[in-house]
């Protein structure tokens, strides 16, 4: 045999008695978090690594006063918008941002940059920011993880809060859902008793035009008699102010509601009945 041979055979003998060893997965000291939040008809998602203080003194010191941060730890917190957003008063496309944070003991530089895919702040392009905002922060009781979390949520905002140790700071996301819930409306008006519920809800919970909405809860009544359409109805009628017709209405959805045995829906329409009894 060969010497070259030999040797070949040696280390293929070594690779079948010591197999190349995976790596092997270990916990993360900062694991990743992805939050994904509707907020109106837009999706908002953040993805963020969790830090936590481990006996340390977080603010001032672990995270220095004045300087940039990755707002976590390893790559910079991002968040995404399916949609153009507002941001204290200014228009943000859709797309994705790196989230920085300027930490201070009486304020907070908040920074929505467009090079999201950084592994920390050593690239760090002012030129690139598109949001740039002062942000006070308060106390909260001791929070040992760092958390970014949505809150306050309405049909067409919410507020992101970032927290760790006592500080958290939070600014907040408007999305314009008008417009688009509008022509969801147009486009699907005459399809089905739903479609008109919705529409006449829609109307009723922005507060126009409550003569349409009112004509609107009526056809889908006429399409299909619902105890909860015919109670959208009542209060339809009124926040316009005619309670003699709020009344019956009312009575005629409660009548409903006991025959379908909704005990939650009785007690509401019952305190409406109530209430509306003593205009």
């Amino acid at each position: 045999m060969s010497r070259s041979l030999t040797v070949a055979l040696f280390f293929a003998t070594l690779f079948v008695a010591f197999p190349l060893q995976a790596q092997i997965e270990m916990p993360q000291p900062s694991p990743l978090a992805t939050l994904n939040q509707k907020i109106g008809l837009m999706d908002a998602t953040i993805m963020y690594s969790r830090p936590s203080a481990r006996g340390r003194k977080v603010f001032g010191e672990l995270v220095p006063y004045g300087k940039i941060w990755r707002t976590g730890a390893n790559k910079a917190s991002t968040i995404e918008f399916t949609d153009s957003v507002m941001i204290a008063g200014k228009s943000v496309k859709r797309g994705k941002y790196a989230i920085f944070t300027i930490p201070n003991a009486d304020e907070w530089t908040i920074l929505l940059n467009s090079d999201w895919n950084q592994s920390g702040t050593s690239k760090y392009d002012a030129t690139k920011d598109v949001v740039t905002l002062k942000v006070k922060p308060s106390i909260i009781p001791f929070s040992e993880t760092f958390t970014i979390d949505f809150n306050h949520l309405t049909t067409n905002s919410a507020d992101i809060e970032i927290f760790w140790e006592t500080s958290k700071v939070s600014f907040g996301v408007e999305t314009s859902v008008d417009e688009a819930v509008m022509r969801n409306i147009k486009n699907a008006l005459n399809i089905s008793a739903g479609s008109y519920f919705q529409a006449a809800r829609y109307y009723f919970d922005t507060n126009r035009e409550l003569p349409t909405a009112l004509e609107w809860i009526n056809k889908s009544i006429s399409m299909e008699e619902r105890y909860w359409v015919v109670r959208q109805k009542a209060l339809i009628e009124a926040k316009m102010g005619d309670y003699k017709a709020a009344l019956k209405t009312a009575k005629h959805a409660l009548d409903l509601a006991k025959e379908a045995g909704s005990d939650d829906y009785v007690r509401l329409i019952e305190a409406s009945i109530e209430e509306w009894s003593k205009k």
